[in-house]
């Protein structure tokens, strides 16, 4: 890489450029030239929709290239009901259903810090014997939870692996 040389015409230009910039960097917007914008990205603004009963009506833009052959097709079909396009998604199956051990556990895992922090918040004297049974409890809940999770996803016999490590 070259040397910057302040004698050199391309550093020169280089030098003034940075200047200018650094000189209209504190100067308000409309004291600056304004940047030409490309005629080709004039657009008109869209004329806004009209509202008919339930039925919304969208004018449809034509091409860049003019009137085309499908504008007489689209100008006489009606326009679609609002509702016609809406997803509705089927009921979510219910929630399955807990054993006792497994309530116990989610039970001992909020319980425990859900205590602590109702102690502290409302600044109760707790015993150290209580704290201890609340940690305890926690890590119990957490201790369950985690041995309880079911592998068979990865003992399928179909023969596809999938993304199982």
């Amino acid at each position: 890489m070259a040397e910057w040389d302040p004698n050199s015409d391309e550093d020169a230009r280089e030098d003034a450029a940075w200047r200018d910039l650094v000189a209209r960097f504190d100067s308000p917007l409309s004291a600056q030239d304004p940047v030409p914008w490309p005629e080709r990205e004039e657009m008109p603004p869209p004329p806004p929709p009209s509202v008919l009963g339930a039925t919304i009506i969208v004018p449809v833009s034509e091409p860049a290239g003019g009137t085309g052959a499908g504008s007489a097709e689209r100008s006489a079909a009606k326009p679609a009901a609002v509702d016609d396009d809406r997803f509705v998604p089927p009921p979510p199956p219910p929630l399955p259903k807990l054993d006792p051990l497994s309530k116990g556990a989610w039970l001992a895992l909020f319980g425990g810090p859900g205590y602590l922090l109702v102690a502290t918040a409302a600044q109760w004297s707790m015993p150290g014997l209580f704290v201890f049974i609340a940690v305890a409890a926690f890590v119990a809940g957490v201790a369950l939870l985690v041995f309880r999770l079911s592998d068979s996803d990865r003992n399928d016999s179909d023969g596809d692996d999938g993304a199982v490590l």
